[in-house]
Formats: C-alpha cells, sequence, structure tokens
C-alpha cells in the first residue's frame, strides 16, 4: 500500500524534461515541439487525439487542468489559443491590407485592427488567468508533497 501511494504521490508532481526535446507530465502526457506548435499526446490512451498549442506554457496549462479534472477550463484554454491563433492571421491580413488601400479604406482596415488586437489582448488576460491558476495548482502539489516528506522525516529524528 506505502508502495502505491508514493507511485500515486510521484505522479502528481512528475514533469520532466527528456533528452529528445520532449516534456513528459505526470507520467500521463507528452509534449513534443514541431515546427513551431507544442503537441500534446496521451500514448497510453488509443482514443486521445493529440492537441496542438502555440506555446508550451498553454500546453503544460491543459495538462495540469486534464489531471485534475478542471473539464470546464481545461476546454476554455484550448479554445482560447485557436482564437488567439485566429486572431494573429486576421491581424496580419489587416495590416496588410491597410497598407494597400487609398485613404478613405484605410479606416476601416484601422477600426478591424484595432478591434482585433483589443479582442486578443482581451483572451490573453483570460488565458494568462487560467495558466496562473494551473501554476498555483500545481505549486500546492508540491508543496503538499514537501511537507508530508519533512513530516515523514521528522519520524525517524527521534
Amino acid at each position: 500500500m506505502i508502495k502505491s501511494n508514493l507511485e500515486k504521490k510521484i505522479k502528481d508532481i512528475f514533469i520532466v524534461e527528456e533528452y529528445d526535446g520532449s516534456y513528459n507530465l505526470f507520467g500521463t502526457y507528452i509534449i513534443r515541439n514541431e515546427n513551431g506548435l507544442y503537441k500534446v499526446a496521451m500514448p497510453r490512451d488509443p482514443y486521445f487525439k493529440e492537441l496542438d498549442f502555440s506555446s508550451l506554457q498553454y500546453a503544460v496549462t491543459w495538462c495540469v487542468f486534464e489531471k485534475t479534472r478542471k473539464n470546464k477550463e481545461n476546454k476554455r484554454v484550448y479554445e482560447l489559443d485557436r482564437y488567439i491563433g485566429a486572431l494573429d492571421v486576421a491581424i496580419a491580413q489587416h495590416t496588410k491590407l491597410l497598407k494597400k488601400r487609398p485613404l478613405p479604406d484605410k479606416y476601416i482596415y484601422i477600426a478591424k485592427l484595432a478591434e482585433d488586437k483589443y479582442k486578443k489582448r482581451l483572451a490573453l488576460k483570460e488565458l494568462s488567468g487560467y495558466t496562473s491558476l494551473s501554476k498555483y495548482i500545481q505549486t500546492n502539489k508540491f508543496k503538499e508533497y514537501q511537507d508530508e516528506k519533512s513530516v515523514g522525516s521528522d519520524k525517524y529524528i527521534y
């Protein structure tokens, strides 16, 4: 029983960068960088379809929420990452069109560009909140493990 309990606790805090540059989280999730996208896979689940994220931070956030069964937050992190990617494309398009248009039409693209940048700023702020929450959750797991470790070691001093 003690061995299985220890294995569970280690899996709760296990995050390591592998030799090939991929990341192993909790012994369940693998994050690989492929062409600038971070792909999350679950090798032990044959039905899991890989997910793509624009940053390692968002991929790790998703994994922490998945591990702690925070489904609403998990789904929202994935949606926001996709949404920000779409806004980046729209911003690039509007910037390009803004340079090519004559003066009266430029105002339309200036307004669209400002709106896209505002939406992106709001999405990034929301995503930052989710990232902070996942960091808080995982930090508490680390502290919990450290507290149990130090309490356990006190027994043997006497």
